[in-house]
């Protein structure tokens, strides 16, 4: 019995040892993904969904957010704003904040955990109708949040000394590539590579808009305006010899504004091969930069109540 119990010891002892070392659930990849940014909503009953007037029922506005993308987000880039009232009726409470704390995004981290970004919560308080309602009076609360957003992506591009297709090469220059897209409601799709002479290749990619708020010109505070908006700020690196990029404006030769039509836009590059040698795969990044809008929308009942 004795030598049974230590051979089933010996046993566990080899499986335990045996165990992957990866943890479970953990990702093999540099990005979680997906096309959401910053999730927020109206905390329950803040606003109510009822109240009286004559100033008998203050109540506050409070929402939660959770940057759900993996751009971080400082605080004073975001930025709360409350409307569709007047705010003289609801005795003049502030309708514009920050949070108190950044948002950083979402992330794997080296033991391939998805670690999920910051939550928090912004309160506007001092709520509270001072007036007389005829009967039931129907309100709007609406929440806008703006902000500054990006999203990272990597790819690898086929890099050879001979640019001839063979049949054994260490890579494929010609075709699509996967590519690796962090988080963001703004996506990079449909990479492509091809020779575009000796000694150079080329590579396309989309911009492409996958969330329903606004894009717009970085730092210009979500604007709205045709000079503005669906304008994103594009930054290209591969690391090795020049580049020259197509479908940018206002920058260099690998970064500019790519203008959104019909939420999308097409950037050709051109890598110049001269002085690299060797035959290797040599990832690409890209870089988008951009403001985002987004709101939500509570309603609220004033109801009359005589007094006295």
């Amino acid at each position: 019995m004795k030598k049974i119990i230590l051979a089933l010891i010996g046993i566990m002892i080899f499986l335990v040892g045996c165990t992957s070392e990866t943890p479970i659930g953990a990702v093999d990849k540099p990005f979680v993904g997906g096309t959401d940014s910053i999730n927020f909503n109206f905390m329950e009953e803040t606003p109510p969904t009822e109240v009286y007037d004559n100033g008998q029922q203050p109540f506050e506005v409070t929402l939660n957010l959770e940057n759900v993308g993996e751009y971080d987000v400082a605080k004073e880039d975001i930025k709360i704003t409350l409307s569709g009232f007047y705010p003289g009726d609801f005795s003049n409470p502030v309708t514009e904040k920050h949070p108190d704390e950044n948002l950083r995004g979402a992330y794997i981290d080296s033991d391939g955990e998805v670690q999920k970004g910051t939550i928090t919560y912004v309160n506007f308080p001092g709520f509270n109708f001072a007036g007389s309602a005829t009967g039931i009076d129907r309100y709007i609360i609406r929440a806008d949040v703006c902000y500054k957003y990006g999203t990272r992506a990597q790819a690898n591009l086929c890099i050879l000394d001979d640019l001839t297709p063979t049949e054994d090469q260490v890579c494929s220059i010609t075709g699509p590539k996967t590519s690796s897209v962090s988080g963001a409601p703004v996506q990079i799709e449909n990479l492509k590579e091809e020779v575009a002479g000796t000694r150079k290749i080329r590579f396309s990619f989309d911009v492409v808009h996958r969330g329903n708020g606004l894009v717009s010109y970085l730092g210009s505070d979500c604007d709205s305006g045709l000079d503005k908006k669906d304008r994103v700020w594009v930054e290209v690196d591969t690391g090795i010899g020049s580049v020259s990029c197509t479908g940018l404006t206002g920058g260099s030769s690998t970064t500019g504004y790519a203008t959104l039509y019909n939420g999308k836009s097409k950037i050709l590059c051109t890598q110049d091969l001269s002085g690299v040698q060797g035959n290797f795969e040599k990832k690409a990044s890209v870089l988008l930069k951009y403001d985002y809008k987004q709101h939500k929308e509570r309603q609220v009942l004033v109801k009359h109540v005589a007094i006295g």
